[in-house]
């Protein structure tokens, strides 16, 4: 077995080490290191020497954070969504989808109440537009125009995906 070397002071990419850790599970020592960013990580002599281990992990949330607004990165993210989710800039997925989401309260997609005007407002969205279908007295309006609504705006475009499927 090696000397044991101090590593206590040293820096190694964005983290320094302020003292001896714990032993990790392979019996391997472990030092307690600082990031640049704040954070305190563990990491192995080996994988400090050797470049494996350079951050808390905030390195790798930066350098992906970054990779995502690449130019490349979006065209082509906007090309497979449009070749495989979108029919006329609408996504199929979510207009053939019955599911309600989490937070809706009326029991209905696209109708919410309106506290201010104190009645049920019913809106779609098409082609990345909001589409407001007016403000009902009643839920059972609402739902309605919500419905005709569907049958105007979304069953074309299911139609039309079901022919090329």
């Amino acid at each position: 077995m090696g000397k044991f070397v101090d590593l206590t002071g040293n820096k190694f990419n964005k983290l320094t080490v302020i003292g001896l850790g714990e032993r990790n599970s392979n019996g391997q020592v472990q030092w307690k290191c600082k990031c640049d960013c704040g954070n305190i990580t563990l990491a192995t002599t080996t994988y400090l020497k050797t470049g494996h281990t350079k951050s808390c992990g905030c390195l790798n949330r930066e350098q992906a954070s970054k990779r995502l607004r690449e130019e490349k990165f979006v065209k082509s993210r906007k090309e497979y969504r449009e070749k495989h989710f979108l029919k006329d800039g609408t996504s199929l997925a979510l207009i053939s989808n019955k599911k309600l989401r989490a937070n809706n309260t009326t029991g209905i997609p696209g109708v919410f109440w309106d506290k201010d005007l104190r009645k049920y407002r019913a809106s779609i969205c098409i082609k990345r537009k909001k589409i407001n279908l007016g403000c009902f007295a009643d839920l059972k309006e609402a739902r309605k125009a919500r419905e005709l609504a569907e049958e105007k705006y979304f069953e074309p475009i299911i139609e039309e995906y079901k022919k090329l499927d």
